[in-house]
């Protein structure tokens, strides 16, 4: 079943019947409303309004064909609520569950929220592309043979790091999203460049091995969670490639160090000192590292 917020439907309706050919007929039709005299009564005549042309212009289809494609969303959960997004970062799907003391069944206890911004509806090959992307991340949460977990381990450098380790198993999570899309013929042009180029930057200590590596991310099927966060964890050791040395402060293997970790500026070796005191330059540190820490600078701010 899909729920729809009644602000994404009325915000897409006078959007996209903005200069239409049919909007007369819809104004008139919501004039007439404004002249029920029971409130509650008014406001259920707009909703019923709105979804009406909702439906009639064709706004949902590309939400019901992504989620078509995906038919254990529909078998594993309870319903589908596709919600208003005030900003692009706050669209995309999440899967949420209610604990077990709640009742029901597992999948009853399930739901998807998809949060759009209304303009999205308008353009609905950019909708099924973003739609696409997002109910695969979902499908994989649902599929036992993935083995989805909720909580990364943490990082041998302490939850400072924590993010680092976000970011690469997004990235490694995106690659291997968008390369099964791709096989399908579901994902955009140019999705491979993107997710290499950020594959590249999320490991840059894996040098002329980085496409080799990626390629078993984006072409390479099925992969488990485990295996991400694997990777995501020792990417210089996955896969049979060269170990180097880790670094001291994130704990994570690298190729990748600071040339010269002695010429960083004094407020960001200090910023270093004050989270490891008995960190040194002659220990080095990763690159990855090094721009944490750089950003992290307010004299560099």
């Amino acid at each position: 079943m899909i729920e729809y917020e009644p602000r994404l439907v009325e915000e897409a309706v006078l959007l996209a019947l903005r200069d239409h050919a049919e909007e007369g007929v819809f104004r008139a039709a919501r004039d007439r409303l404004y002249e029920i005299p029971d409130a509650e009564a008014r406001d259920a005549a707009f909703r019923r309004l709105h979804v009406a042309w909702f439906e009639r212009l064709g706004l949902a289809r590309p939400i019901q064909r992504a989620l078509g494609e995906q038919p254990l969303i529909g078998g594993e959960t309870r319903t589908c609520v596709v919600a208003y997004a005030a900003s692009s970062r706050q669209e995309g799907a999440e899967l949420f569950v209610r604990p077990p003391g709640d009742g029901g069944s597992e999948a009853e206890r399930r739901a998807v929220v998809v949060r759009l911004r209304p303009h999205m509806l308008l353009t609905p090959t950019r909708l099924l592309e973003l739609l696409r992307h997002e109910l695969l991340h979902i499908r994989d949460m649902l599929d036992p043979r993935f083995g989805y977990g909720p909580r990364l381990p943490a990082p041998e450098g302490g939850a400072g790091f924590g993010p680092l380790m976000k970011d690469r198993y997004r990235v490694l999570w995106d690659a291997y999203v968008d390369g099964r899309l791709a096989r399908l013929g579901r994902a955009r042009s140019g999705v491979r460049a993107d997710r290499l180029d950020e594959f590249r930057r999320a490991f840059p200590m894996l040098g002329e091995r980085t496409e080799e590596l990626f390629d078993r991310f984006f072409t390479v099927a099925p992969l488990r969670h485990a295996e991400l966060v694997a990777f995501a964890l020792e990417p210089g050791a996955s896969g049979g490639g060269p170990r180097a040395g880790r670094c001291p402060l994130c704990g994570f293997p690298t190729h990748a160090f600071e040339p010269e970790p002695g010429r960083l500026p004094r407020a960001v070796r200090e910023q270093i000192r004050s989270d490891f005191p008995e960190w040194d330059a002659a220990a080095g540190l990763c690159l990855q590292c090094a721009d944490l820490y750089r950003s992290r600078s307010p004299s560099l701010a």
